[in-house]
């Protein structure tokens, strides 16, 4: 027989657990499919070491983990995760829902660690993604991307071509020439323009687009 000592024991230790451990924050819902939140603990897990490096600059608490649905260019419904500054959770899903219901194509939307947090290898396999704190490639700046107020949207498809003409990603070359009618990729009719829909989406929001850049251009990019 189990002395029932050692059961009130028992009782008491799993009670004062229960109060000590903290709840996982509930996800705000905006539609279904579409939520933001603070950083699950598995997700804090998968960024620590990889997307989020220890820095004085943004803590987890600055940011905010975020789901969405969209369609990929097959015309399935996908799900999608992102890494955002809390100061745009909001605007981000319901941005991404207004883009669902255009039905506006992504190939994928992905959290750059599952790349390694290699900006090159995330844009060349076509990857909307947000958070990653990294400097401005060839430069000791730290990036909007660092500081989750950046999204790069297909960016294969709609590649970065600094002032000196180099463009990044590798593979995204075919898409140099932004004249749908004259461009030879096979996604051609998705590039990112000044007044394609998603353009003014964002806008809307108030992000700038990089397309606008009076030098380097940066089609995939949307920053607030």
């Amino acid at each position: 027989m189990v002395n029932r000592k050692w059961i009130g024991v028992i009782c008491i230790l799993a009670i004062c657990s229960m109060l000590i451990s903290k709840p996982q924050a509930k996800a705000k819902v905006y539609k279904k499919g579409f939520t933001y939140q603070k950083l699950p603990k598995h997700i804090k897990k998968k960024i620590t070491g990889v997307s989020y490096k220890k820095n004085k600059y943004i803590k987890y608490k600055d940011l905010r983990y975020v789901k969405v649905r969209y369609y990929d260019f097959s015309g399935n419904v996908q799900n999608g995760e992102l890494i955002v500054n809390k100061k745009i959770a909001q605007k981000t899903v319901r941005i991404f829902y207004e883009l669902y219901q255009i039905k506006y194509p992504i190939e994928r939307i992905q959290l750059v660690d599952d790349y390694g947090a290699d900006d090159e290898k995330s844009m060349s396999a076509n990857n909307t993604s947000s958070f990653n704190y990294r400097t401005v490639a060839g430069t000791s700046r730290l990036s909007k991307h660092a500081m989750g107020l950046a999204i790069d949207i297909n960016p294969r498809i709609n590649p970065y071509i600094n002032r000196k003409g180099i463009l990044t990603p590798a593979n995204g070359k075919v898409y140099r020439c932004r004249d749908k009618s004259k461009c030879t990729g096979k996604y051609a009719r998705y590039m990112i323009k000044r007044n394609s829909k998603i353009t003014k989406i964002f806008k809307k929001y108030g992000f700038s687009w990089g397309g606008d850049w009076k030098y380097s251009k940066d089609y995939q990019h949307f920053e607030l």
